[in-house]
C-alpha cells in the first residue's frame, strides 16, 4: 500500500469514528506536518475522499468534512434498508453451514458484548454480522452500494446503539433475521432486515438532537 494510500485509509477511518467531525476544515498544511508528506499527496488524498462523498473540496477555501442533514440520513438509511433486505433475500439460498456458523458465533459474541454493556465491541462485531451476509450475496453491485451508503453514514450509524433499549432491540432483531436465515425463508428474512434497518432510522429520527 502506497503512502498516499494509508494517509486515505487513516483519514477515512477518523471520519468514520468521528475524530474529524462533520463540517470541520482539513487544511493542507497542517495535515502535511501531521502525516509529514508534501501538500500534493494531501491534496491527491482529499480529492479521493471527495470522490468518495465524505469530503467536499471548496474553491478558496479549502476541504472540509461533509456533513448531512437529518433528511439526508433518514433518506439514507430509507435506501439502505431495502438494498439490505434485498442483499438478504438473495444470499440465504446460497448459506453454506459454514456461513450459518460464523452468524451464529457472531451472534454470541454480540450477546457477550450486549450483557457487559460493551456497546463499542457490540457495534463492530454488528457490523461483522452484515458482512458475513453480504458475502454470500450473488448481487456485488448491491452489496458494494450497500457498503458505500454505511461508509458515509457510519459516523451516524453507530451512535443509535447508546440510545437506552435499542442494544436489547438490537440484539432480539439479529436474532430474528438468524433464525429465518436457518430456516432457508428468505421472504422473512427480507422483511426482518428491513424492519431491523427501518428501526435504525426510527432511532435516529427520534434522537436526532441528543446524538448530534
Amino acid at each position: 500500500m502506497s503512502r498516499t494510500e494509508q494517509i486515505y485509509e487513516s483519514m477515512k477511518e477518523k471520519i468514520a469514528d468521528g475524530t474529524y467531525h462533520p463540517s470541520e476544515s482539513l487544511p493542507e498544511q497542517e495535515l502535511s506536518n501531521i502525516y509529514s508528506v508534501s501538500r500534493n499527496t494531501i491534496k491527491k488524498v482529499l480529492l479521493m475522499l471527495e470522490r468518495e462523498n465524505l469530503v467536499i473540496i471548496e474553491p478558496n477555501k479549502g476541504a472540509k468534512v461533509r456533513s448531512y442533514s437529518m433528511d439526508e440520513v433518514l433518506e439514507f438509511l430509507e435506501l439502505r434498508a431495502n438494498l439490505e433486505g434485498f442483499i438478504t433475500r438473495l444470499a440465504v439460498p446460497r448459506f453454506t453451514q459454514n456461513d450459518i456458523h460464523d452468524l451464529e458465533e457472531t451472534l454470541r459474541i454480540m450477546k457477550t458484548h450486549y450483557d457487559n454493556y460493551e456497546l463499542i465491541e457490540y457495534s463492530k462485531n454488528n457490523q461483522t454480522f452484515h458482512n458475513t451476509i453480504y458475502r454470500s450475496c450473488p448481487n456485488k453491485v448491491a452489496v458494494e452500494l450497500t457498503k458505500n451508503l454505511k461508509a458515509q453514514m457510519s459516523k451516524y450509524n453507530t451512535k443509535t446503539i447508546l440510545i437506552p433499549g435499542r442494544d436489547a432491540q438490537s440484539y432480539a432483531e439479529h436474532s430474528a433475521i438468524l433464525d429465518a436465515i436457518k430456516n432457508r425463508d428468505a421472504e422473512l428474512a427480507d422483511a426482518l432486515m428491513v424492519m431491523h434497518i427501518m428501526n435504525v432510522r426510527k432511532t435516529f429520527k427520534e434522537n436526532y438532537r441528543f446524538l448530534f
